[in-house]
């Protein structure tokens, strides 16, 4: 059996950058200053300016000058204290069950490698994939986002499809960007859905947990942006 899980939303609330954002700052308080210009891009973003690519790249200019060093052991950190604390139980038992049962477990994200990397081994993931940031010696101002692309959507597909893996059991999802990889699946369990892909997928298996609705309102992206 082969089970495909996303990771932000999916195996803990809200969004992985975001909460990396806040621990940057509580690590390196200095550094929030490099998301000023983070600010600008936010808004050309909303106004269809930019696409998601740019905006994170744009994003993770709080890691700018960066050894790579510092970078792979902040992101460890980052795993260790942030989000592993944060799952939530049910998908981690879910997650304990598949690996228990000797199934093949796949974390696909569309979170910079950087930190997915970590959680996958963390967790015990046979497989990990994330979207590939590059950084050299040092982080660049934007880093960029390497081949195949962002690991979001299509890119996913292609990628489980590089592993061998042209069909799966079941995907666990919180999000409709992930249909494509469901595709792939004889079943779907949705964590905490918004109303409108609960809807579209009436078929699946739903887990309403309600530290989810917490992570997704604006107060939630401005405590991380603040570092709060």
């Amino acid at each position: 059996m082969t089970a495909l899980f996303d990771m932000d939303g999916t195996l803990f609330p809200g969004d992985s950058q975001l909460r990396f954002a806040r621990f940057i700052q509580h690590r390196h308080f200095w550094r929030r200053i490099y998301l000023l210009p983070l600010l600008p891009v936010v808004v050309l973003r909303a106004c269809g300016a930019v696409d998601t690519d740019y905006l994170k790249r744009a994003f993770l200019s709080i890691t700018w000058g960066m050894s790579a060093e510092q970078l792979d052991a902040d992101c460890a950190a980052f795993v260790q204290q942030e989000l592993l604390p944060a799952m939530y139980p049910e998908v981690k038992e879910r997650l304990l069950a598949h690996q228990a049962a000797g199934d093949t477990t796949v974390l696909c994200s569309a979170s910079p490698g950087w930190w997915t990397r970590h959680m996958g081994r963390a967790l015990g993931f046979n497989y990990t994939l994330g979207t590939p940031m590059e950084t050299g010696d040092s982080v660049p101002l934007m880093p960029a986002i390497g081949e195949p692309g962002n690991n979001k959507g299509q890119n996913k597909v292609t990628r489980l499809r590089n592993l061998a893996i042209t069909k799966a059991d079941v995907a666990y999802t919180d999000s409709a960007a992930d249909e494509p990889m469901m595709g792939l699946c004889e079943k779907a369990v949705l964590v905490c859905p918004k109303d409108d892909f609960r809807a579209r997928h009436p078929e699946a298996e739903v887990l309403d947990l309600p530290a989810g609705r917490k992570c997704r309102g604006p107060l939630f992206i401005l405590r991380c942006l603040l570092g709060l």
